[in-house]
């Protein structure tokens, strides 16, 4: 009797307050941690839709109605899906074509030596070449430049 005393006095409400804990506190935690906008606003239109369709229809209706809008809201964002997964190729093959670019750059790079890139930056003395005026030029017969000043 007197286990029988010590269990339903001490050790049940004491699992009582476990049970309680784990369903109301620990659960409840993790739901939260679970719950994003999206099942939110789905939750509110679904629960709106409900209230307005108690009023006119019959409670069975009125969940066919709310459970059409939650698949037009599937909808809504398998298609949002779809936009972001083609956001997400654009960019992946802009990201591979600048690896491309850089790799091209850096094996150009990677064969020049350093008396080469110092050559190339050195400026280049060799004199430039005027391009020869034919006969048909009239500047070539006159020895002034176009746009000078005549005198008469």
């Amino acid at each position: 009797m007197k286990d029988w005393w010590r269990k339903w006095t001490y050790e049940m409400p004491l699992a009582l307050g476990d049970m309680l804990w784990d369903v109301l506190v620990v659960q409840f935690a993790a739901f939260l941690d679970r719950l994003t906008l999206r099942k939110a606003i789905e939750f509110v239109v679904i629960a709106v839709l409900v209230m307005a369709f108690v009023q006119t229809l019959p409670i069975d209706i009125a969940i066919l109605f709310a459970g059409d809008t939650l698949m037009y809201l599937e909808i809504a964002l398998a298609i949002r899906l779809a936009a972001g997964r083609d956001f997400f190729v654009a960019a992946f093959r802009l990201a591979m074509r600048l690896a491309r670019l850089a790799m091209h750059a850096l094996r150009r790079a990677h064969g020049y030596t350093i008396s080469r890139i110092s050559r190339r930056r050195e400026p280049q003395t060799r004199p430039r070449l005027t391009p020869s005026r034919g006969s048909d030029d009239p500047e070539a017969d006159a020895g002034i430049a176009w746009g000078a000043p005549a005198l008469a």
